[in-house]
């Protein structure tokens, strides 16, 4: 019964590897098109998850007594995978990023490893079939090297999943300084696929912690799952900074800047803010749905981070709130109109230059307190 177990969880661990490097391969491609550096990070990711889960398969299958010298190689990845996922997200948020010499500082750990392993494989075959054969004995029970080592591991994993988030999270917050629809590039699914990741690490945690084959078999199924549900908001993902080369640095400096200082306004200053406003209004700019701020920059004959500070200094909001104030103007105007009263809720904010129904709807409930739904039967009835 055991044997059948084990063969049944050597099956699913080799189908997870290969689905994981599969998935790594497919992203590696797409980095020919979309989002380069951080989908090859993605990519490196997913192979080295994919190693791990064949080492597990390769345990199960009794390979290393066969080929001693080959064990443990697949596991030295360990600790480099918490930094590469970190990477990628990195290189998602921020573009125009290169690798730089303290990249190679988050790997410390992973070359520690490399060299504390080197001994393992000065050793004659007997000895190394013997050491294989006390491994497996620990899969029964941890002894405190194995406790200290994954205890390390889990501190690893979590530091680098909460850092990966607060990336997320603080893109999504800085992208309102470029964009005016964000609902493509604001990394939603890229929240999804660190979900993902963080059940893959309680299903680790789980294994580590019940040491059963029972339980092993379960996350093995669970960590094949876990693939495919990545592989399905990875795919998904657009270019974030669709961007011509010479506007991507300001881009990085706009993302970055977390404050702005406040300077008395000069007159070369106030002609362009008027200059922008006559834009705004009279061409109308806010109604094109993909309206970003170097298209815009690009309308005004002057550079992104010009008018980035021209819109913080002269309009005290940032680009998304600008923009949007149009639209949700617009949008008001439209909803009241009676030729337009065929025209359904989403129609309208299509027409006022929003991508998405949800989108429409919060940003004019913030601005006037009401749905656009309660905002037309309101007036309407009042006239």
């Amino acid at each position: 019964m055991v044997n059948l177990v084990q063969e049944s969880n050597m099956l699913i661990n080799t189908f997870s590897a290969a689905s994981f490097m599969y998935l790594g391969y497919i992203l590696w491609l797409k980095s020919y098109n979309d989002n380069t550096l951080a989908n090859r990070w993605m990519a490196l990711f997913l192979l080295f998850v994919g190693f791990l889960q064949l080492d597990d398969a390769l345990g199960e299958s009794g390979f290393y007594l066969q080929h001693p010298h080959l064990f443990n190689l697949l596991d030295l990845s360990i600790f480099a995978v918490s930094p590469i996922l970190y990477f990628s997200v990195f290189h998602f948020t921020l573009p125009e990023q290169r690798i730089s010499r303290r990249t190679i500082l988050h790997f410390i750990p992973t070359f520690l490893l490399l060299l504390l392993s080197l001994p393992i494989h000065l050793l004659n075959r007997d000895e190394l079939i013997e050491l294989i054969k006390s491994d497996e004995a620990l899969q029964i029970k941890l002894g405190t090297v194995e406790i200290i080592f994954y205890s390390i591991l889990f501190m690893q994993c979590s530091t680098y999943l909460i850092f990966s988030l607060r990336k997320i999270l603080r893109h999504q917050k800085q992208l309102r300084k470029i964009s005016s629809n964000s609902a493509k590039t604001d990394l939603n699914w890229l929240k999804f696929f660190w979900i993902g990741i963080s059940l893959m690490l309680l299903l680790w945690i789980a294994e580590v912690v019940f040491l059963d084959q029972t339980v092993m078999q379960q996350s093995g199924w669970g960590y094949l799952i876990c693939c495919y549900y990545l592989g399905f908001y990875a795919t998904k993902q657009k270019e974030i900074f669709p961007y011509a080369q010479k506007d991507l640095e300001a881009i990085a400096e706009i993302i970055q800047d977390k404050s702005h200082e406040v300077k008395p306004e000069t007159e070369i200053e106030f002609q362009q803010k008027e200059q922008l406003r006559l834009l705004l209004e009279e061409k109308k700019p806010y109604l094109d749905p993909e309206l970003s701020l170097p298209k815009l920059a690009q309308m005004m004959n002057c550079s992104t981070h010009e008018l980035s500070s021209l819109i913080n200094r002269g309009f005290e909001r940032n680009f998304y709130q600008l923009i949007n104030a149009y639209r949700i103007e617009e949008s008001k105007r439209l909803l009241l109109e009676e030729r337009l009263s065929h025209l359904n809720i989403l129609a309208i904010g299509f027409e006022a230059g929003f991508n998405s129904k949800t989108t429409f709807n919060t940003t004019f409930k913030n601005h006037t307190g009401m749905s656009p739904l309660e905002y037309r039967k309101q007036h309407l009835l009042g006239d």
